[in-house]
């Protein structure tokens, strides 16, 4: 059935499942992986498996207004390396903010003077509980890097026109950096 999103009073169905027991099957450092037996609309039983995870931030660092700073580091579980904004996961129960300002100086090197908030995402919808908290990072200082011993990365700075040519060509395909580099593009004032 088409439905028109058009429709102000349109009485949305409720597609809700509910739990009917849980289980953890994994806890690791970064990640719990549950599996879930659900009650479908229908009436019906099915399994849900899925990971919690405690969120995470990004930050996009501009140097000016013409550039930012990305980080360029190999990922395990696609075996490759990506070109992207700064993140990191948060600690359970910290503030988005505090796990962004955090991130920022220990992969980078740079500390802020000025943080705005810019938006959360729900990264995974079908698997995953992590929502990522964007924010936009200017008048950006130098201090040190802090980085974590297994942590392996270099900064470069890339002017803005050339990251969205990157993410246009595919060079940029982590789908956090691509949200955050498009959100600048299109919904930033001018």
């Amino acid at each position: 059935m088409l439905l028109d999103w058009n429709l102000p009073d349109h009485p949305w169905p409720d597609f809700t499942e509910r739990t009917l027991d849980s289980a953890q099957r994994y806890r690791g450092a970064l990640l719990d992986v549950h599996e879930d037996r659900v009650q479908l609309p229908n009436g019906q039983e099915a399994t849900r498996e899925y990971i919690r995870h405690h969120g995470a931030a990004a930050i996009i660092p501009l140097l000016d207004e013409k550039t930012v700073l990305l980080e360029y580091q190999f990922r395990y579980p696609q075996r490759r390396h990506y070109f992207e904004i700064p993140a990191g996961k948060l600690d359970l129960g910290e503030d988005p903010l505090k796990a962004a300002q955090r991130e920022l100086q220990e992969e980078t090197g740079y500390r802020a003077g000025r943080w705005k908030k810019l938006m959360c995402l729900d990264l995974c919808i079908a698997y995953s509980t992590e929502q990522i908290t964007y924010f936009l990072a200017q008048d950006l200082i130098f201090e040190e890097i802090r980085r974590d011993e297994e942590e392996f990365l270099e900064t470069l700075a890339v002017p803005l026109e050339e990251a969205w040519r990157w993410v246009e060509t595919g060079r940029i395909c982590d789908a956090k950096t691509v949200a955050g580099l498009l959100w600048l593009k299109t919904l930033s004032p001018t």
